[in-house]
Formats: structure tokens, sequence, C-alpha cells
């Protein structure tokens, strides 16, 4: 055979090698499933966290990576760095222990019985992805019943989104609302913001009106 038809392989040279950048699209849920199970298995854990009592053990590492509070308490030059075990106060352990899961898991279970443990639980870790999904969580269970209580935690934490759909909602059920136990609980500064927004109502002003009053007169007696 003729050997100027032969293919010729291709002269490489070192510095003519090519080079690809390889990224593992499992390996930060194998990565994260690997701390979770070291944690699980109790392996290579180097921070005790008291909370009312209970003690739940972590990696100071993963606390650290997923909370600045944690970041500053680990890594600045404060006595907690050297301690092995800390208690933290002003939390639950039952908003801590889902905090501690969401680190691990990057999940968390929220129903109206625990999430303002959690939101707390985050506000004070300084977790901000789990201060929205507690506020995104309440939005969608606002009603007649709790609204009040809604407003009162988006006013707390400074939930500006929230407080304005909670409003939105009370002046959108005025009529409904106002003919609740849950109208009264209302302090004057919430009345006041309610008509300040100026959402649109169900009802008439000489409605609004009525209802104003209604709320003054069933204050004075317990004034």
């Amino acid at each position: 055979m003729n050997s100027d038809f032969m293919p010729k392989a291709k002269e490489k040279h070192h510095n003519d090698s090519e080079t690809i950048c390889f990224e593992g699209s499992s390996h930060q849920s194998t990565l994260l499933g690997g701390l979770n199970s070291l944690r699980e298995k109790g392996e290579l854990l180097d921070i005790t966290l008291v909370v009312e009592g209970r003690f739940f053990r972590a990696h100071k590492a993963v606390l650290a990576a997923c909370s600045d509070y944690f970041r500053a308490m680990f890594t600045d030059s404060m006595l907690e760095a050297r301690q092995n075990e800390i208690c933290l106060n002003g939390i639950t352990a039952t908003g801590f222990q889902q905090i501690l899961e969401y680190a691990y898991t990057s999940r968390i279970t929220m129903n109206l019985a625990n999430v303002q443990d959690v939101l707390d639980t985050a506000s004070h870790v300084q977790m901000v992805d789990i201060i929205q999904a507690c506020a995104d969580y309440l939005q969608s269970q606002i009603d007649i019943d709790n609204c009040v209580d809604i407003a009162t935690i988006a006013e707390r934490y400074s939930l500006t989104f929230l407080l304005l759909k909670v409003y939105r909602f009370m002046s959108g059920h005025l009529l409904e609302f106002s003919n609740s136990t849950e109208f009264y609980r209302l302090t004057a500064q919430q009345l006041e913001k309610l008509l300040v927004y100026d959402f649109p109502v169900d009802c008439s002003e000489a409605d609004v009106l009525s209802i104003v009053l209604r709320w003054i007169f069933h204050q004075e007696p317990n004034e």
C-alpha cells in the first residue's frame, strides 16, 4: 500500500495539550450528603450547641459556611472560637433543630406550629434564605383567623413584602375581618397602618367609618 495515502498521526508537543475543566454535576449534593452522614454517625464533629437544655452536635465548618453569625463566632477572636460547647440563648430547640437540618440537607419542615420558632432562629443566626422562606410560607397561609398574628410577625422582623400582603388581605376582606374577634386584636398603630395604606376595600367609605368607630368603642371599656 502506498504510504503517501496513509493518514498521518498529528504531532503533539507538550505545550499543545488541550486543557479542560471538569465540573461534577452531583458533587455538591454528594458533599452535602457526605457531611450529613458524618453528622448522623457522630464522626468528625467538633462543636456541641446547647439550646433549651438540648444538645446538638455539628461541624463548625458547615455552620460557618451557611451562617454569618456562626462564621463570626468560629473565625473571629471570640471566646466561642476556642470552645467545644456553646449555649445559644434567645432561641428555641424546635427552631434550631430545623435550621441545623437545613444546613446539612437543604430541606426544612415548616408549619404554622413551628414557623415563628424557625423565623426567630433564622433571624438570630442570620440565615437570609430561611427568613425569606418563612415569609413566603406565611404569605401563603394568610386568612381571617391569623392575619393579625402574621402582621405582628412581619412588623417584628421587618418583612416589608409580607406586611404589604397581609394589610392588602385585611383591606380586601374588611367586612368579614371586621366581624371577627381577630379584628379587635389590632393595635391602634395597626389600625392606623391599615387605613394609611389605602388598599382597595370590599365596602363603602361609610362602612369603613362605621368599622373604625366600632373598633374605637370596643377598645374604650378596656382602657
